[in-house]
């Protein structure tokens, strides 16, 4: 339960709980935010934190939310996807307040709002209803991945790194070591593996446009559409894959040839042994299943 203060008072609309999902390990930056956050909470509110292991804390969440009317995730990409696959298909609304290192959902959920709105947004905010998309029996709310990306997740998964580090220079710390692999899908247009380049570099899927910490993978995605983007990057040469990583970073990377780009309902990798990642938690590796699942999140926007 979390009291709050004279000079900002809940505006409580609803008898129903709130609960509060940080991840501990935010940045000290971010914890401003929370602490912002903590005092326009209301009297029911109550407050879990995430400890790492996914499915003791999905567990967990899902029973802290049933009869709840709101969920609100602190932290970052990987923090919303634990949120997301506690509520899909139910009657609790996500308010999101970023606070992790990438926030890439964020960036076009909240992008420009100050820490008041973005708090204000999460509590009171309209709810409305967006797709999610699902990798096997895992929900992701931003992007999927399937290949370099996934890799990169992989192998980052119990390290730390310094925030100045980004996305960029681990992807170029692995470049070398990365082998791309000739990959079968099963997708009903059939153009998501056209082309007549066998290999796969990196396949992506996405609901939200960026990834990577603001890298417009998927800049045609939109979360309401009933459909999911996706991003295929085949190879031939390393070389013409590192121009079009670079054209990725100005959102010209559509336009290479070993590109394929568009929008789906579902698409199966048949390979198997190729990682993949959710939201950038590792998931495992594939064959797997993705698809949409239109409407299947309510979420408080501006």
């Amino acid at each position: 339960m979390t009291l709050t203060t004279e000079q900002e008072q809940p505006e409580t609309s609803s008898d129903q709980p709130i609960v509060v999902l940080h991840n501990p390990a935010m940045h000290v930056r971010r914890h401003l935010l929370f602490n912002r956050l903590q005092k326009a909470l209301p009297d029911n509110t109550f407050m879990i934190a995430s400890t790492g292991d996914f499915d003791a804390d999905l567990k967990a969440l899902k029973t802290a939310c049933q009869g709840a009317r709101l969920l609100i995730a602190v932290g970052g990409d990987g923090t919303l996807n634990l949120a997301v696959n506690a509520i899909a298909h139910t009657d609790t609304a996500l308010g999101v307040v970023p606070a992790g290192s990438g926030n890439d959902f964020a960036r076009i959920w909240v992008a420009g709002l100050s820490a008041k709105d973005i708090i204000h947004t999460a509590l009171h905010g309209e709810t409305i209803n967006i797709d999610l998309g699902q990798a096997n029996e895992r929900f992701f709310l931003n992007n999927a991945g399937v290949g370099f990306d996934a890799e990169l997740v992989k192998r980052l998964k119990h390290r730390t790194w310094p925030r100045k580090v980004t996305y960029i220079t681990r992807a170029l710390q692995l470049l070398p070591f990365y082998r791309s692999q000739s990959i079968v899908l099963e997708d009903s247009s059939n153009k998501v593996n056209a082309g007549l380049l066998p290999k796969s570099f990196m396949l992506s899927i996405g609901n939200g446009r960026y990834f990577g910490a603001g890298l417009p993978i998927t800049p045609h995605a939109r979360v309401n559409d009933g459909v999911l983007a996706y991003t295929h990057i085949k190879e031939k040469y390393r070389s013409s894959t590192l121009r079009c990583l670079a054209k990725m970073v100005l959102q010209k990377h559509l336009k290479a040839k070993q590109v394929q780009s568009g929008q789906l309902e579902m698409v199966t990798v048949k390979t198997a042994g190729i990682p993949v990642q959710v939201d950038g938690e590792y998931l495992g590796y594939s064959p797997v299943h993705i698809k949409v699942c239109p409407g299947a999140l309510k979420i408080n926007k501006l």
